[in-house]
């Protein structure tokens, strides 16, 4: 995020290695800046959830909130959601992050959406954020992420936060030239199931479709 949050998260990979998608880097599309959650996270705090940065903030439009989910696209039977609490995905990073609240207050999901000038871009920081996610020593979960059939190079991550008594369930993606990282954060037995957070990620990726400035 400025040291952007897939910097801080990479960065934090490296260092305690803990990384950012949600979360970005000063050179930023030269190095992992951006996603992380605990280094940097964007979403909620965890090492490993917010997005990486872009070379190319100058010029890009400022508002993004069009690419965001509505909270009536969020379907968990016996629960609903509201939001989105809304911010830049990192200090200089083109794009948005919502977060949205359960009633209780005991899931929030955040959807960190970084711009970037190209797809391929897009797709580069897209596997950097995958892998930092599910680092065996520094990863927010380390499992094996689960092909998702959304977007681009799609994953399905499902496990327990390895910093902290909670489990997570991620879909992370590319759209075009946008990266989008979904997290849903619960107690450590209150995962959201997968095929909620696949419907909530198609929903996300129609939105950017629809959304995206030229």
């Amino acid at each position: 995020m400025r040291v952007s949050a897939m910097a801080t998260r990479l960065a934090a990979t490296a260092l305690a290695l803990g990384v950012a998608v949600t979360g970005c880097g000063s050179n930023k599309s030269s190095g992992p800046s951006s996603t992380a959650s605990s280094s940097a996270s964007i979403s909620s705090g965890s090492p490993s959830s917010a997005a990486p940065t872009s070379s190319s903030a100058a010029g890009q439009p400022s508002d993004y909130s069009n690419l965001l989910i509505k909270d009536t696209d969020i379907v968990v039977p016996g629960d609903s959601f509201s939001g989105p609490q809304t911010k830049p995905p990192g200090f200089d990073d083109p794009g948005i992050s919502g977060t949205f609240t359960n009633q209780s207050g005991s899931r929030t999901l955040t959807d960190n959406l970084t711009v970037y000038p190209d797809p391929g871009e897009a797709a580069r920081w897209r596997d950097l954020l995958i892998k930092s996610v599910i680092n065996p020593q520094t990863g927010v979960i380390r499992v094996t992420p689960t092909p998702a059939d959304v977007g681009t190079g799609g994953v399905l991550i499902v496990g327990p936060f390895a910093f902290g008594s909670k489990a997570e369930t991620e879909v992370i993606f590319s759209e075009g030239r946008v990266l989008a990282q979904i997290i849903f954060e619960g107690g450590p037995n209150d995962s959201v199931p997968a095929d909620i957070a696949m419907d909530v990620a198609r929903k996300q990726d129609a939105a950017i479709k629809s959304g995206l400035p030229a």
